[in-house]
């Protein structure tokens, strides 16, 4: 663990950086610098690509939903749901 450290692949530290860009990676917007770290973190790490694919799988299927097929009180929450996650922490609401 320790030799992975010093070589900038701590574990923990890169599956949390790798999970912080699976949208940008999966929609292709990262920069080729860290989509090779990406690619390279996915090569050695047992749980990562699982969960880039279930990322990917469930992008997927909500893309093959008619947003119009949604009841709008349910429609009006994954909007204010998905605009939470992606607010800054220290943003005010």
């Amino acid at each position: 663990m320790k030799a992975l450290a010093l070589v900038g692949l701590h574990p923990w530290r890169t599956c949390r950086k790798s999970v912080d860009s699976v949208t940008e990676f999966l929609e292709g917007s990262l920069s080729p610098e860290d989509r090779t770290r990406v690619l390279t973190h996915l090569k050695v790490c047992p749980d990562c690509p699982r969960y880039f694919r279930q990322i990917e799988l469930t992008i997927r299927l909500a893309r093959e939903v008619p947003a119009e097929t949604l009841p709008l009180p349910g429609r009006a929450a994954l909007l204010d749901e998905f605009r939470d996650s992606h607010r800054p922490p220290d943003e005010e609401i």
